[in-house]
């Protein structure tokens, strides 16, 4: 991903979640890392550009605040990921697409077909940042499943 791209991104995950961001630069002469911290958040995106001359990003990492790499034991603070998408899911999380109190139905998917829950409606007592929700499943109430977590992927909004 190119360097302007990836900047656009992050501006715009930012007025989504409606947090500041901040973005610094240290230029190192060859290439530079970027640092990018929200507002709020305990953790921070580091991620290089300018490879061999070309205007793209790479080794995108998140790291916590106080986090440090020890050499003497092997030990590296933070996690890459493969791309600026799933680190701004990791550090500002999108809001959930259905509230609380939304109607849903279970898409015709084989995850929800062998769950036996493929066409069913729901009430959504509980949504997670990220897209997790707790699903009152209305045709199972009087059997109520152990595990009542969903994710967005499996759900439609049924009205």
């Amino acid at each position: 991903m190119k360097l302007e791209s990836a900047l656009k991104k992050i501006r715009n995950r930012a007025n989504r979640v409606n947090l500041d961001v901040e973005i610094q630069e240290q230029d190192r002469g060859h290439d530079s890392i970027w640092y990018v911290r929200f507002e709020g958040s305990n953790q921070v995106v580091s991620f290089y550009d300018k490879c061999n001359g070309e205007d793209r990003i790479y080794l995108i990492k998140v790291t916590r605040d106080g986090d440090v790499s020890d050499p003497h034991v092997d030990y590296f603070a933070g996690s890459f990921v493969d791309n600026i998408t799933q680190a701004l899911n990791w550090v500002a999380p999108l809001p959930p697409k259905y509230p609380v109190g939304s109607l849903i139905r279970f898409k015709d998917n084989k995850r929800n077909t062998r769950a036996k829950l493929a066409g069913k409606v729901g009430l959504v007592t509980e949504a997670q940042r990220g897209g997790g929700y707790k699903i009152d499943v209305i045709e199972q109430r009087e059997n109520p499943r152990y595990d009542n977590h969903y994710y967005e992927r499996d759900l439609e909004k049924a009205s």
